[in-house]
């Protein structure tokens, strides 16, 4: 698609916006009248109620306030403290001065009788932070823990400690950032109190010492998510035995797993090949795989083969997928149950597409979401796979950008989805009609088509989130998108 509305330069809108003064509060001055006097702040923990501490611990994080945050860990009233929610920017300084805070609490007889914590939680993800002190999530993370309790780190490891540090790890181009390699040589020098419990560890390039030095520290029945890119297949027989230590895994992506060729010969033979795809796949408590251009054709039957249990999500995207591999997925008792299926990417216009069809039909009552975006999809394809999604009566996103189809076949296909009540969000390819003859688009005909469309689904149900693209164009890579909301056309990237 070339689009004749293509920007050279992007012109930013500036919108002017009232400020309204609000006064601070009471509990807000008091708060920065005690973080502006450290002193003062430390002398008065142990009298404050519990109450100011959340927001209070989170303003002296923000202004790097290092001596309060010290002096506030071997305080806090509440069993899980997630610092990884307030980290924006890792600042070691900042993370020294939390972890200086454990170190307080681990000394002897110094512990005070109001604090609570089990679990500093590092990871940088979503928790209701400041609905701690309402009680609503007050034994969220680590529910019926009092404080004379150990921590009971995972199901199976055995391990009970003091307190239990949780965070991830990534090891980029072979190395951690500063802030990992501190917090590793930390909870080395205390493994006989600290249990470092490691929920995902992310790999891009391999380094066998960095590896090695992680695992002799964290806990692999704690890992959950793995990431693994940009590795040889020559490095995995190193890296299987720590994946059988992952008795918990839950999810695994995959993403450049090279063979290692010579003069275009393989140096693995395929008796060994296949010795090491099933041990990268026999993760007993797996439920999401995502692979990014792994599969060649022919071996993804072997890697789904080998999978213990059925999958929720599976992802497969810049893969090549053969009509053999294609043929097997409905019979793959491994893939029966999914919630989540991605194809995106992953070129299937040479392929007939009837056993993905079949598939649909088989996980119609358990499908939530969709996606074959820039699949090489034409009518078709589309008219293969119509009758089995319109049974899928429980998917919330279906994902269909960046294929080929004609008005018609467009109107069928929106004539099937207005049947599926659970829908939320559906992205659509813009019709061939939209086109002139040099590819540009037309955006009057867009924009009449797309509210003609959209009358379809109303018909049936009140549509939520509903989008049509244009293919990319050739010069800029952006596309133009009419949405429910704005109900016109707008340049996106």
């Amino acid at each position: 698609m070339i689009c004749h509305q293509c920007p050279d330069q992007h012109d930013s809108l500036e919108e002017e916006t009232m400020n309204v003064y609000s006064p601070p509060t009471l509990l807000q001055l008091a708060r920065q009248k005690l973080l502006r006097e450290e002193a003062l702040a430390i002398s008065a923990l142990k009298d404050l109620p519990k109450e100011l501490l959340p927001e209070m611990f989170e303003e002296a994080f923000t202004d790097k306030c290092t001596k309060t945050l010290s002096a506030m860990i071997p305080m806090w009233p509440f069993p899980c403290l997630p610092v990884g929610t307030l980290i924006k920017n890792p600042n070691l300084e900042t993370l020294k001065a939390v972890l200086e805070g454990l170190d307080i609490l681990l000394a002897p007889k110094v512990r005070s009788s109001r604090c609570k914590l089990r679990v500093l939680n590092l990871r940088n993800e979503h928790h209701e932070f400041w609905r701690i002190w309402a009680g609503s999530h007050e034994d969220e993370c680590l529910p019926q823990l009092t404080q004379k309790q150990p921590v009971e780190n995972s199901p199976d490891c055995g391990v009970k400690k003091h307190l239990q540090v949780t965070t991830d790890f990534a090891l980029m181009k072979g190395r951690l950032d500063e802030s990992a390699t501190y917090l590793l040589q930390w909870a080395e020098q205390r493994k006989d109190s600290i249990h470092l419990c490691c929920r995902k560890l992310q790999i891009q390039s391999l380094s066998k010492d960095t590896f090695i030095e992680i695992f002799k520290i964290i806990d692999a029945n704690c890992m959950q998510e793995l990431e693994l890119s940009c590795i040889w297949e020559e490095e995995l027989p190193f890296l299987n035995p720590y994946l059988r230590q992952m008795k918990n895994l839950l999810t695994l992506k995959l993403g450049d797993i090279t063979e290692v060729t010579m003069d275009g010969d393989d140096l693995f033979d395929e008796k060994k090949r296949r010795k090491l795809i099933s041990q990268l796949f026999s993760f007993y408590c797996l439920q999401n795989l995502y692979v990014d251009g792994t599969f060649t054709e022919g071996n993804m039957i072997e890697c789904l083969r080998y999978l213990k249990k059925p999958l929720e999500t599976l992802c497969l995207q810049y893969c090549f997928l053969s009509q053999t591999d294609l043929d097997y997925l409905p019979h793959c008792l491994n893939i029966c149950k999914l919630k989540h299926l991605s194809l995106s990417y992953t070129y299937l216009f040479n392929l007939f597409l009837e056993p993905l069809g079949i598939l649909l039909e088989r996980v119609r009552d358990t499908l939530q979401t969709l996606e074959l975006q820039l699949c090489g999809l034409t009518d078709r394809h589309f008219s293969v796979l119509l009758p089995a999604l319109s049974q899928c009566s429980h998917l919330t996103k279906i994902n269909l950008y960046e294929n080929t189809i004609s008005l018609p076949v467009l109107k069928q296909l929106l004539y099937h989805t207005a049947k599926l009540s659970q829908l939320t969000q559906e992205q659509y390819p813009a019709p061939q009609e939209c086109y002139d003859n040099t590819r540009g688009v037309e955006t009057h005909r867009l924009e009449n088509v797309c509210t003609e469309l959209l009358a379809i689904l109303r018909a049936k149900r009140q549509p939520e989130r509903v989008a049509f693209a244009t293919s990319r164009c050739i010069k800029c890579r952006g596309f133009l998108v009419y949405d429910l909301e704005t109900q016109r056309c707008f340049f996106q990237h």
